[in-house]
Parts: C-alpha cells; sequence; structure tokens
C-alpha cells in the first residue's frame, strides 16, 4: 500500500468503519481502499452501500470520486447532475459505477478522511 492508502485505511478505523484492500488492479497500481457506508440522505437513504476510493497521494490530494457498489444512477450520455458524469468499473470482480465528483475546495480543509466522509455524504443529497 502507498503511504497514502495507509492514511485513508488508519483514519477511517478511526472513524469505526472497516476499510478492506483491492489489490492488483489495472491503472491503479496501489488498488483501493473500500468500506461500506450507510447513505445518510436523498433518494438511497438508509442503503448500505460499499465505495471504494483510490488516492496514492492522500492527504496532498483528496481521493477522486467515489467507486460505488451496487450500481445506483443510471448510465445516461449527455444528462445534467446527479445522472452526469457515472461511469461503469470494475473494482476488482464487481460492478461499481464511478462518480466523476471533483472535491473542490479541497486545499481549504483538514485534508482527513473526515472531511472527505462529510462531501461523500452531499453526493447523495438528491430525490
Amino acid at each position: 500500500m502507498s503511504p497514502g492508502h495507509e492514511i485513508i485505511f488508519r483514519e477511517l478505523e478511526a472513524l469505526g468503519y472497516t476499510p478492506k484492500v483491492y489489490q492488483e488492479q489495472p491503472n491503479y497500481a496501489d488498488g483501493f481502499i473500500a468500506f461500506n457506508f450507510k447513505v445518510p440522505i436523498g433518494r438511497f437513504r438508509g442503503q448500505e452501500i460499499e465505495v471504494a476510493i483510490n488516492a496514492t497521494q492522500f492527504p496532498l490530494i483528496p481521493p477522486s470520486g467515489p467507486y460505488i457498489s451496487p450500481l445506483l444512477l443510471p448510465f445516461k450520455s449527455g444528462s445534467v447532475p446527479p445522472f452526469d458524469g457515472i461511469h461503469q468499473r470494475q473494482v476488482p470482480t464487481a460492478e461499481f459505477q464511478y462518480w466523476s465528483r471533483p472535491f473542490n475546495g479541497w486545499s481549504d480543509t483538514q485534508k482527513n478522511m473526515k472531511t472527505y466522509i462529510a462531501f461523500l455524504r452531499t453526493l447523495f443529497d438528491f430525490e
């Protein structure tokens, strides 16, 4: 694991999550850190999902958009939020959706997983 992944793993544990590592992913030398997440708001409130993230340069750079399983949103090209930027991915043997959702303003935060989880919660704020 990269130092960034090790930090993510420890911080998720400290927040009460049980992270796991998906290794040897094509195009992702260090794999992904995944954890179960209960959606707190919006259309999928109460649903337990798996979130996988990749962030080898964490905390300098935030994780890229989350990888979500099961598939929650339709794949629609040229659509508008919240349905835009949804892509199908394999992590590692399960189908995931990559939600292209950059964390703007990361440099103005505490740059930790508590902050990223707060950002993650906002992604589900739609009906």
